[in-house]
């Protein structure tokens, strides 16, 4: 897209505290919210994701960054305003518009900061409804990136629910959550995460498989050693789920480590 000129986000900006002023009234409020994402959409931008995200369902085509803008613009009312703002996050995900949902989880990474329970609780109903990878990782990665490194002791235990579900796009979802974890200061890896990934090493779909790579490369980003014994604790595996998952995440280890586990894979493919 096109990058938003100063104008731009003036003009964005004064619309949202339009909107906040009816904020006291929740239908109008949000029903004003809708009206505004309609008028941000970009035809272009819409066929553009429809591409990219099998599954997207309806969308404005309102470019994320806009969606980013506007959760900013709204997050001083919602430190103030916490339970209108789940309320106005909760009539966001209904709405089921792409638009509305980015922006809803946009909104939660906000108020996890400051209310990582609240923001839990009201996500989790959410994560059945997924529909698509990019519902998923907004939601996993951003929506409860505060949550999950301020509370693993809270989030690991429902990942190890997700991670059981017949759903693909919620076995993801219990492990994209995890991609966060290793973003907090002091972190080191346990058992507690590596629970989750070694029940999804064994998932036939592509997308959960990705996801257990994505999640090992991010613990190796920060503690390369520990990354590279868990990959070889299953390089050794006759599963060629877990081999594909193996050589994916293999990409994130020093190449000595990676040399290693080509070692392990022997004919079975490189890292």
């Amino acid at each position: 897209m096109t990058p938003l000129t100063r104008e731009d986000k003036d003009a964005i900006r004064r619309s949202v505290a339009r909107l906040l002023a009816k904020a006291g009234d929740a239908d109008r409020f949000s029903t004003g919210l809708r009206k505004l994402l309609r008028s941000l959409g970009r035809p272009e931008d819409a066929a553009g994701a429809a591409r990219a995200i099998p599954g997207l369902g309806e969308s404005f085509g309102v470019p994320v960054p806009v969606l980013g803008l506007i959760a900013a613009e709204l997050s001083p009312w919602g430190k103030e305003h916490p339970e209108g703002a789940f309320s106005l996050v909760a009539r966001l995900w209904e709405g089921k518009a792409r638009d509305e949902r980015v922006l809803a989880a946009k909104l939660l990474e906000r108020l996890g900061k400051l209310h990582p329970e609240r923001t839990l609780e009201v996500a989790s109903p959410f994560v059945g409804d997924v529909r698509n990878w990019e519902e998923c990782d907004q939601l996993a990665s951003f929506g409860l990136r505060s949550v999950v490194t301020a509370r693993p002791d809270l989030v690991l235990p429902r990942c190890a629910d997700w991670g059981r579900s017949e759903a693909r796009w919620t076995r993801r979802f219990a492990v994209v959550v995890l991609t966060s974890l290793p973003k907090k200061k002091g972190y080191v890896p346990s058992e507690g995460e590596f629970a989750i990934l070694d029940r999804a090493m064994l998932d036939p779909a592509h997308e959960v498989q990705d996801a257990v790579a994505w999640a090992v490369r991010e613990i190796a980003k920060r503690h390369a050693e520990a990354a590279a014994v868990y990959l070889n604790r299953h390089a050794g595996s006759a599963n060629r789920y877990t081999q594909r998952i193996v050589r994916l995440a293999a990409k994130g280890l020093p190449e000595a480590a990676r040399a290693g586990l080509d070692a392990r894979l022997g004919g079975r493919g490189r890292c």
